[in-house]
């Protein structure tokens, strides 16, 4: 094989290396070098140079496989001085030209792991209502959901969190629960029945929630699918259906208007139906001790405090 050697060491490291490439090939140049060569050949010349390495060594060794293509072999010694394909520079800054930075949001891998750690606990506490519990004891095939476990969950979530005006108050209710907070899960003041509370259209979840209980509540709702906009009565009645009155004011504001229509479409009034998807006989996890460890674990990290505050900026506080 026939190769090409370039030496970007210097002081010490220069005149070591210029003595063992000079036992193996000819200088084409002050710092470059070529010859025919075998394959131990090879490996006997990297041996010798990665024994004499030191802090200034730098060479690259080159494979000329044709009259216009060359693959480079190896690199003994500081890497950084060449590319990924061997090349040196021929003009160096520190200033970050690529910006790749900007593109790149691993930045905040902690605090997606947070988020997403505190939504998975808080993702399946609707399925403790009764009519989810029934579901799971009967071996006929029942209807389908009229409220899904996800919207239920947020509105348990929505309850917890009350009327909080900032993210900071319901993470320490979170880390350090009273009795008191044990029972807003499911205080009938607090907790917001679809199908049976008249303000359930008054109060749709991401319209009240702060920065952060937004994003988690979005995370919760969304992980088996997105949410939908519902049929108007002109319409087919199928969620999902195309929408033929459609305008680009429905836009505004699309977040806030999120209702549990946008998750499943109710097809029953029956008050006894819609009143076992609200009715918790056995309470909720929140209030076993693992759940709280848990919990409390993610409420307590300053990480996600810190993206509470970011949420809420520095100027307008919401």
């Amino acid at each position: 094989m026939n190769i090409v050697l370039i030496s970007q060491c210097d002081k010490r490291a220069l005149s070591e290396t210029r003595r063992i490439l000079d036992q193996f090939g000819e200088r084409r140049g002050e710092r470059t070098w070529q010859t025919p060569i075998t394959q131990d050949g090879l490996a006997t010349l990297r041996r010798l140079l990665r024994q004499t390495a030191r802090k200034n060594t730098a060479v690259a060794c080159h494979w000329i496989r044709g009259r216009d293509h060359s693959e480079l072999l190896w690199i003994v010694g500081d890497a950084s001085r060449f590319n990924a394909e061997g090349a040196v520079p021929t003009n160096t800054t520190q200033r970050d030209i690529l910006r790749q930075a900007d593109e790149n949001d691993w930045h905040s891998l902690r605090a997606i792991h947070l988020l997403s750690g505190l939504a998975a606990l808080l993702h399946d506490l609707g399925k403790a209502c009764q009519a989810f519990q029934e579901r799971l004891s009967t071996s006929a095939m029942p209807e389908r959901n009229q409220y899904r476990h996800e919207w239920i969950s947020l509105r348990l979530f929505q309850a917890f969190v009350g009327d909080a005006s900032d993210d900071r108050s319901w993470l320490l209710r979170l880390l350090d629960p009273s009795a008191a907070d044990d029972a807003s899960w499911l205080d009938h003041a607090r907790l917001v029945r679809d199908g049976l509370d008249q303000q359930a259209c008054e109060k749709p979840p991401f319209a009240h929630l702060p920065p952060l209980a937004r994003a988690i509540g979005w995370l919760v709702l969304t992980h088996h699918r997105l949410p939908v906009q519902p049929p108007k009565l002109d319409d087919s009645l199928w969620l999902g259906a195309k929408l033929t009155s459609f305008r680009s004011s429905d836009l505004d504001h699309l977040l806030q208007r999120i209702d549990c229509r946008w998750n499943e479409l109710p097809t029953t009034t029956d008050q006894k139906v819609i009143t076992a998807y609200w009715t918790f006989a056995h309470g909720l996890p929140v209030t076993t001790p693992a759940w709280r460890k848990r919990a409390a674990r993610f409420a307590g990290c300053d990480d996600l405090r810190l993206a509470a505050d970011w949420l809420r900026g520095p100027s307008n506080g919401h």
